[in-house]
């Protein structure tokens, strides 16, 4: 009886230390309704957290420090309480954590601006992968395996495609059901048309750039900056090969950028001397939305003309 007492100890005990993929931080900003009920919000932002953080997303173990750090925000814009639609904008972010430092690299940074959804307050949040009919937790899914496919692709090349996978197939059980917001339309951005270019073969330089950047750039910035600018050098060079390479490369190099732009400019700001002019040319290229970014990078160059190659580690990576 002590037996198999001390094995259900160590059972739970293993449970513990093996346990759920996510850390996620849920907020649900209902400021902007008015005469509605407030503490419904909460309980809908308590149920989302609860659902992420208790959720078993993967078959595969996650110890205590290897959870993905996440956080999703809804913006409540408006609630109709007698038909319980609400009408929302929806920020995601994950983060990595860099090898040999205390940074964690803002690894996605996506926005849904029209999203809507119904909820009654009090009703069970879940969800079944064979049965896909609640826009809400469809949603929280599909990112949060897009969190999980970035995530791995981070630590190794082409990790991620198995979760990508499982993202592909809640996109296409949505919109066989006519659920909005996830149909995939010729070069548009939405759940849909993100999906179908994480999955395209002919993207691999952007899954390429993810890994190249992460394992070889920011993982090695603590020890030898020099080698992790140059690695990130040539994820950058990757995402030039995927825009010249796919018709549908635009989001994935958008999606990049909004998450590693102020990143980057802290980069190249500083530390080791690497030619400026090129990489500042190759950011432009390719993300001309943060122009105003790239020209901090080039005036911080032609302020110290001259950067000897110091063994400082730059601001935004600080070694442990």
């Amino acid at each position: 009886m002590m037996h198999k007492f001390i094995l259900v100890l160590i059972f739970f005990s293993f449970q513990t230390v093996f346990s759920q993929e996510f850390n996620c931080n849920v907020t649900v900003d209902a400021s902007a309704v008015r005469g509605s009920n407030k503490q419904m919000f909460k309980t809908l932002e308590q149920s989302i957290e609860n659902l992420i953080n208790s959720h078993k997303w993967t078959d595969r173990r996650f110890a205590p420090h290897e959870k993905i750090k996440c956080d999703l925000i809804l913006n409540i814009k408006s609630f109709d309480p007698k038909r319980n639609n609400i009408e929302s904008e929806l920020y995601f972010r994950s983060y990595r954590p860099v090898y040999h430092s205390d940074y964690e690299t803002l690894l996605l940074n996506l926005i849904e601006q029209d999203f809507k959804f119904t909820y009654k307050e009090f009703e069970n949040i879940d969800f079944n992968p064979d049965f896909i009919d609640n826009n809400l937790t469809a949603t929280i899914a599909y990112y949060l395996y897009v969190a999980l496919g970035h995530d791995l692709d981070s630590f190794k090349e082409n990790g991620g495609n198995i979760y990508f996978n499982k993202a592909e197939e809640i996109q296409k059980s949505a919109a066989q059901n006519n659920m909005q917001g996830w149909q995939a339309k010729n070069k548009g951005s939405g759940k849909g048309d993100l999906i179908e270019a994480l999955v395209n073969p002919r993207n691999q330089y952007y899954h390429r750039s993810i890994y190249t950047y992460h394992r070889w750039g920011l993982d090695k910035m603590a020890d030898n900056p020099k080698l992790g600018k140059s690695n990130i050098i040539s994820a950058l060079n990757y995402l030039s090969k995927l825009k010249t390479s796919s018709e549908n490369s635009s989001l994935l190099i958008k999606i990049f950028f909004d998450a590693k732009a102020e990143e980057i400019t802290q980069i190249f700001m500083e530390g080791p001397e690497v030619n400026i002019n090129f990489v500042v040319n190759k950011l432009q290229s390719l993300a001309p939305q943060y122009s105003q970014k790239w020209d901090e990078i080039k005036k911080s160059a032609n302020t110290n003309p001259v950067r000897p190659e110091v063994k400082k580690i730059p601001a935004v990576i600080k070694e442990k």
